[in-house]
């Protein structure tokens, strides 16, 4: 088994927020600040409650 491997068998043993916290770690040490996650960006948008797009 590779580290990776490793790595990620060990996450998936933590709970959900023990788990975004060491991800929000790993972010923080290992990627660059200049990154733009669309993920983040579009959080307020929840397309289920849009009414444009729940016309019937």
């Amino acid at each position: 088994m590779s580290i990776s491997d490793e790595i990620i068998k060990e996450l998936d043993r933590l709970d959900e927020k023990e788990r975004q916290e060491v991800l929000e770690k790993i972010k923080d040490k290992y990627m660059s600040k200049d990154v733009v996650l669309l993920s983040k960006n579009y959080s307020w948008w929840n397309n289920e409650e849009d009414d444009i797009y729940n016309e019937r």
